[in-house]
């Protein structure tokens, strides 16, 4: 025994017992036992169990801070929730409205009569009248030089219900207007584009003309 150098027991040069270096149970340079560096349980440089390398506050999470989801995005996402349309209360609207083309006409409101009786507070837009259930006879008309653009029509209300009528002022003075249980197009929008072209026809036609004339 005495002629054996670093044998069972003794260290060898670097002070690890056993003659091994970094044996079972002893640290290696560097701290940790068992002669791994970054073994489970360890944290490698960073600070991270596992032997991962992650985001601080997050272990085993992605670059990007959200665990098991995409870089910057967590792995679920909340749709915005849509308003839905709130149903008409009991009764009677009347929803008027006129053309943009027909824009003097919101110096004035428009004028509703059921049965024979005239509402006495309108506007442009939807107009609630509370009435029963029933048959009602609806008149609207746009006051202007006179009631201009008047439409009837008998609009049937079941009991709890809202029912809704739309009404279109016309963009021509001298015709009637529209309503329907759906959006209505403006009367006269046919007669209004033939009166531009036929404008623009007769403008195109005396510019030629002075043009012709500075030329000679």
């Amino acid at each position: 025994m005495a002629g054996q150098q670093s044998g069972a027991g003794y260290a060898q040069p670097g002070g690890y017992p056993g003659g091994q270096q970094g044996g079972a149970g002893y640290a290696q340079p560097g701290g940790y036992p068992g002669g791994q560096q970054g073994g489970a349980g360890y944290a490698q440089p960073g600070g991270y169990p596992g032997g991962q390398q992650g985001v601080p506050g997050y272990p085993g999470a992605q670059q990007g801070g959200f665990p098991g989801g995409q870089p910057g995005y967590p792995a679920t996402q909340a749709l915005p929730q849509q308003s839905l349309p709130q149903p008409d209360p009991p009764g009677l609207t009347v929803d008027a409205s006129y053309s943009p083309f027909a824009f003097l006409l919101a110096i004035t409101k428009p004028k509703i009569q059921i049965n024979g009786q005239q509402v006495p507070v309108t506007r442009w837009g939807p107009n609630h009248i509370p009435v029963g259930p029933g048959q009602h006879h609806v008149r609207v008309s746009t006051p202007w030089l006179f009631d201009m653009g008047p439409a009837t029509a008998t609009v049937p209300v079941q009991p709890g219900q809202g029912t809704r009528v739309y009404y279109k002022a016309p963009v021509v003075i001298l015709l009637n207007g529209a309503i329907g249980p759906v959006p209505q197009k403006a009367p006269g929008m046919l007669f209004l584009y033939i009166t531009w072209g036929f404008v623009a026809l007769v403008f195109l036609l005396n510019l030629i003309v002075l043009v012709g004339v500075a030329s000679t």
